[in-house]
């Protein structure tokens, strides 16, 4: 039988809720296969510039532990002890990255959700930029710190679809940005498509003087805490080639929000190595880098109306 009254209830204490979340699955197993060798010093690089460069005040940090190894998880449980992040979620098997920051972001309630994978490497004012685009693009739903023209036409139908607003095209995202993208993915063709080289012109956005780089991938990317709106389908596979583009990417398009990206590179994709340019910034604080339910109603005719006209654009090579 209880005894007493649990003195917690009568402190009244108040939860303090924080504007902004970064989501991070992590999956680095005990694997002797090359790939992974780096892979937990990756991470810790990752996590020291994201801690360098957020605003503590703000943004709070959720790491997905898919049954990392024991150095990996110790390592996690320290920076929850030492509150530089404030949850821990361990999993007894990898559920992959769809299924678990979806879990996650359906259950937070900040108001905007930063997915990035756990080979991000972060450059000061990232999130500075990032807000900046929300505030003016009233109708942007997702924001890449990493510029992202050639995938403009992906999921952005809301945007071309429109009759509203139409993106300008010149050339306006830093040269040393595209540098530093094919540098981390270790693809020099990734601005090349459909016979396009998109270095040279970019879709762009502009208002009250603020550009924004029509397009954005999601290695890393941050968005509109609209999960809840999202259908309960589950994911079948722990990794599955366009999960990303069924359960999130096509969702926002879906709820009408345009999807772009700073004009210069914010962040960097580290992938399994790190770069000895990167290895100076290390433990450095100086990291510096040359809703209303109404809106979110949509009508499933005005966007299939949308989708249309963006083919008919797309197959008259008019975008």
């Amino acid at each position: 039988m209880r005894i007493g009254t649990n003195p917690e209830k009568e402190k009244s204490n108040r939860i303090h809720y924080k504007k902004h979340r970064v989501l991070i699955p992590v999956y680095i197993p005990k694997d002797k296969d090359p790939y992974f060798k780096d892979l937990f010093d990756v991470f810790k690089e990752s996590m020291n510039s994201l801690l360098l460069t957020i605003s503590s005040n703000n943004t709070a940090i959720t790491i997905i532990n898919n049954n990392c190894k024991v150095e990996v998880t110790d390592f996690i449980d320290k920076l929850l002890v030492d509150k530089k992040i404030d949850k821990h979620v361990k999993l007894v098997s990898n559920y992959g990255k769809v299924y678990t920051v979806l879990s996650e972001a359906r259950a937070s309630f900040e108001d905007y959700i930063t997915i990035a994978d756990a080979d991000v490497f972060y450059f000061n004012h990232w999130e500075k930029e990032v807000f900046e685009l929300f505030s003016v693009f009233k109708k942007v739903g997702v924001v890449s710190p990493v510029p992202a023209p050639h995938l403009a036409l992906y999921n952005n139908v809301s945007l071309f679809g429109s009759l509203y607003r139409k993106p300008k095209m010149k050339n306006v995202v830093d040269s040393e940005s595209f540098l530093l993208f094919e540098q981390g993915t270790n693809n020099t063709k990734i601005f090349n498509n459909r016979n396009y080289n998109w270095k040279e012109k970019q879709y762009y956005l502009e208002k009250k003087g603020v550009k924004a780089c029509v397009g954005s991938g999601h290695f890393i990317a941050t968005y509109k805490n609209v999960f809840k709106f999202f259908p309960l389908i589950k994911p079948e596979f722990v990794f599955k080639q366009a999960d990303e583009n069924e359960f999130i990417d096509s969702q926002f398009d879906k709820l009408g929000y345009y999807r772009v990206s700073t004009l210069k590179a914010f962040a960097y994709h580290l992938g399994n190595t790190i770069p000895d340019w990167i290895r100076k910034y290390r433990f450095s604080k100086k990291i510096i880098f040359l809703t209303h339910i109404k809106q979110l109603k949509r009508n499933k005719l005005t966007y299939l109306i949308k989708k249309l006209l963006f083919k008919v654009l797309k197959k008259f090579k008019i975008i």
